[in-house]
């Protein structure tokens, strides 16, 4: 009689642990930089407050796209929780603006298109997430990027497209800068 007992109480806690801990492995694969709501709908609109209020300019002139994208910080439109992005520990981004200094490419989760503005063609990409991952930072299925235009759309890019998306945005910004470059020589 004490055998099954035994059985009756240690079977149902292996079961138990099995499924916990698959849960675990299932949310470490899903979310491998932890769950995280770095919106990026929260970062598109503080990037158009700030250009409502520069005249139609995006961040930009710092050394890096990720310093330019803290100057949304000094302007008080985002927190160190946004500007980490999905995959860099909060405490390490708090600290550097705390400090006055700002983010570099190891310390911002974001990919930045530096120099845009409003008026820009609208199939410009002004940002996306450099881990490639979901709104509430889990993979994205057909992995890619979520990519946010200057215009505020944001498709989902799937792996298999990424590199033509890529070639297709070098292109763009190579006849933005030829078009601006036009433009002061008149």
């Amino acid at each position: 009689m004490a055998r099954r007992t035994v059985w009756k109480i240690a079977l149902p806690c292996a079961f138990a642990c099995a499924l916990i801990s698959s849960c675990y492995v299932w949310r470490a694969h899903r979310y491998p930089y932890g769950a995280s709501h770095c919106c990026d709908k929260g970062l598109m609109l503080a990037l158009q407050h700030y250009a409502d209020t520069h005249g139609g300019a995006f961040p930009a002139g710092e050394a890096t796209p990720e310093a330019s994208l803290s100057l949304l910080f000094k302007a008080e439109l985002a927190d160190a929780d946004l500007l980490r992005g999905k995959t860099v520990p909060y405490s390490v981004v708090k600290e550097i603006l705390d400090r006055g200094q700002l983010l570099g490419p190891d310390s911002c989760g974001w990919h930045y298109v530096e120099g845009l503005r409003t008026d820009d063609d609208p199939r410009i990409a002004i940002f996306w997430d450099k881990a490639g991952l979901g709104h509430n930072g889990e993979l994205l299925a057909g992995g890619g990027h979520i990519v946010w235009f200057v215009k505020s759309n944001h498709p989902h890019i799937p792996a298999s497209e990424w590199s033509k998306f890529l070639a297709e945005q070098e292109e763009l910004l190579k006849e933005r800068a030829k078009k601006n470059t036009e433009a002061t020589d008149d």
